[in-house]
């Protein structure tokens, strides 16, 4: 479905332009899509046209235009959108609903506005285009929260063929909620259009971001006249009455055309954060207001250290900090234990055992700490809140550690909006200059791990000392296999086989000991499993399953085997399947796979055929793979191969590399080892 969500709510891109000069004149340019004037022919000419990779359904000009004129009370922004999809397929059909996300102040009322809302559903029967306008009753609201209302429409009489066509205008007075614009949609878009007109005394930050080229990206400059209002004050301070005074303006105004044509649809990849990171889009920011260059601006944008004071203040962060708890007597008697990471890791014991995690990521508390510990559960800020207090009662230095979750993309450093972060964990300074990072809402994982849809780039740390902070883990993900197997006359295999996950694979797979068997037999369902012990409750060690296992082999002995160990311990599948990518592949940490079998051959038998030993490198020390066959004895071989990827981030143009060495590294873990009886 189409959404146009308001600016308020949108983060930044990656790159970031600011409009401060005024550029030579542009000319008028021509509209690319009028509203209500599809006839016939043209409709029959859109249907003709195949579907870009068989879509269910496209959009055929999404077409927007922003502009500041002169209003009631000083100026207002103006938001005018015009679309046209069309429906090619059943499954399109939830693309006829479109959702508008409006922001409102609830402090002072003030709400930002849909108007002239139309909109017309087209079906063309041989020569014949039929036109059915969006009926009123088809038209919903609700509130999304204490700053966002939506606002619903579907248009009617929806099959497939029918071509949409809406337009709606958004009056906002907030002037820092500059619509954004989005290009990529979930369904391919054919033409997508923005211009946007902003008078020289106000300049927005521009923060594009892109993997799709611009068919047009261009500045201009244009005349600028607009008129307002304001209330007149008397002499001692007051409104004069109601009377009012009219000003007009005229000035230049900067004018900006941004053009993308078909663009495809957006697909999820493995391995990304949210589409929003990776959608092509423009967003601003309010950077300054300023009517006379020789005086201060009247409006600049603020800080990082103004935004940390305001949350500090808060009644649901700051303050929450300063509330009375029931586990700080507790806390406080840690104070005893001499080493500080020992301290801290004793608190976040606290909180675990006190409070469990309700599932809600939050940057604010909503529930005091008394309510938190009676219902014993807790969203993510009450709890790493509470932890930040009982780190200070347990005589620790610790500050609260904002942060993006990865599904709510990544934190642009130089865009100083709070609306950026969704999470807080805590940060504890230690001695020689040294930190530690902590969370209390997943008690499978050791303390030094933060949840892993934590690791997301940067955090901003408050207090005295604010600063970024990367939340790049010194832990990977690492599974390990290491079998001792013996191989009969007739190919079977048995032995022991013990497989470790360790880091963040930890924590995957920190399960009792019957779902991790079950897990195993599952992913080996021709292996039979004699004897199952597992360590999973030491969150300081690795999650180990250590079995004793059988492989049944053929009826009868063979001259020839063939024997694949490594493969029949099972290897995953290759993650990169698609031949190319267009976005980056973001890992959390770092991964590892890693294999050690020893095989004892069957009496009378010989290796005759060895697979190659290999080292594959990628460039820029980005990773490596290691693959060797030894002998040690005449019936003895040792198999091992270990995966590397160094990075956690590799751009598109790496990935053909990146892909190539998996390919290649789980190809040469499944070559056979070819044995002949003497």
């Amino acid at each position: 479905m189409f959404t146009c969500i308001a600016s308020a709510t949108r983060r930044g891109a990656f790159g970031s332009l600011l409009l401060l000069s005024l550029p030579a004149a542009a000319q008028a340019q021509e509209l690319p899509l009028r509203f209500g004037k599809l006839d016939a022919k043209e409709a029959a000419e859109l249907l003709a046209r195949p579907a870009p990779d068989s879509a269910a359904a496209e959009v055929l000009c999404n077409f927007g235009q922003s502009k500041i004129q002169g209003a009631q009370e000083g100026f207002e922004l103006r938001f005018e959108r015009t679309a046209r999809l069309l429906i090619r397929r059943r499954p399109g059909y939830e693309h006829a609903t479109v959702r508008v996300v409006l922001y409102h102040d609830p402090k002072d009322g003030r709400r930002e506005q849909i108007l002239q809302l139309k909109g017309f559903t087209y079906n063309l029967a041989g020569k014949e285009l039929t036109k059915e306008p969006l009926r009123t009753e088809a038209v919903f609201s609700r509130k999304l929260n204490e700053r966002l209302d939506e606002y619903a429409f579907t248009l009617p009489n929806v099959r497939e063929g029918s071509i949409l066509e809406f337009t709606y205008v958004i009056r906002s007075p907030f002037l820092f909620n500059l619509q954004d614009w989005q290009f990529q949609q979930e369904i391919p878009v054919r033409w997508s259009e923005y211009r946007v007109q902003i008078p020289g005394f106000f300049v927005y930050k521009e923060l594009s971001h892109t993997y799709w080229p611009f068919a047009i990206n261009e500045t201009g400059s244009a005349p600028y006249t607009t008129a307002y209002r304001e209330k007149v004050e008397d002499s001692f301070g007051g409104h004069a009455g109601l009377q009012e005074r009219s000003y007009s303006i005229s000035t230049q105004a900067i004018t900006r055309r941004w053009v993308q044509k078909d663009v495809p649809a957006f697909q999820e990849e493995p391995f990304l954060t949210t589409e929003t990171d990776y959608l092509s889009r423009v967003d601003f920011e309010l950077e300054r207001i300023q009517f006379d260059p020789n005086r201060e601006p009247s409006y600049v944008i603020g800080t990082w250290a103004q935004i940390e004071k305001q949350l500090l203040e808060h009644e649901e962060f700051g303050q929450y900090l300063k509330r009375d708890s029931p586990l700080a007597d507790g806390a406080a008697a840690l104070r005893t234990i001499p080493d500080p990471t020992a301290r801290a890791v004793a608190a976040r014991q606290l909180v675990l055992q006190a409070v469990g995690y309700s599932g809600t990521t939050s940057l604010y508390a909503r529930n005091s700490p008394k309510k938190v510990l009676e219902t014993r559960q807790g969203n993510a800020a009450e709890i790493n809140l509470l932890l930040v207090r009982m780190l200070r009662e347990a005589g620790l230095e610790a500050q609260p550690l904002l942060l993006s979750t990865r599904r709510h993309g990544r934190v642009q450093a130089e865009l100083p909006v709070v609306s950026q972060f969704n999470y807080v964990a805590a940060h504890v300074a230690l001695p020689g200059g040294k930190q530690l990072l902590l969370d209390a809402t997943d008690a499978t994982l050791p303390p030094e791990l933060l949840p892993e849809n934590c690791l997301n780039g940067q955090g901003r740390l408050l207090g005295p000392a604010g600063r970024w902070v990367s939340l790049a883990p010194a832990t990977s993900h690492l599974r390990y296999t290491h079998a001792r197997l013996t191989l009969d006359a007739k190919g079977g295999l048995q032995g022991t086989v013990r497989q470790e996950f360790a880091g963040y694979a930890a924590a995957e797979n920190r399960q009792p000991l019957t779902e991790l068997r079950q897990q195993w037999q599952k992913a080996h369902p021709d292996w039979q499993i004699d004897k199952a012990e597992a360590t999973t409750s030491d969150l300081s060690r690795p999650v180990a399953l250590s079995l004793n296992a059988r492989l049944p082999g053929a009826e009868a002995p063979a001259t020839t085997l063939y024997v694949r160990p490594v493969a029949q311990l099972g290897v995953p599948a290759n993650p990169f399947q698609h031949p190319d990518r267009l976005y980056p592949v973001d890992l959390p940490t770092e991964r590892r796979l890693e294999y050690m079998v020893e095989l004892t051959l069957p009496e009378g038998y010989a290796a005759t055929e060895l697979p190659a030993g290999t080292t594959l490198n990628l460039p820029n020390n980005g990773g490596r793979f290691i693959f060797n066959v030894g002998q040690p004895t005449a019936r003895t071989l040792t198999v091992t191969g270990r995966l590397h990827l160094t990075k956690t981030r590799y751009s598109a143009e790496e990935y053909q590399a990146l892909r190539e060495l998996y390919t290649r590294a789980l190809a040469k873990l499944a070559e056979p080892i070819v044995l002949h009886r003497h």
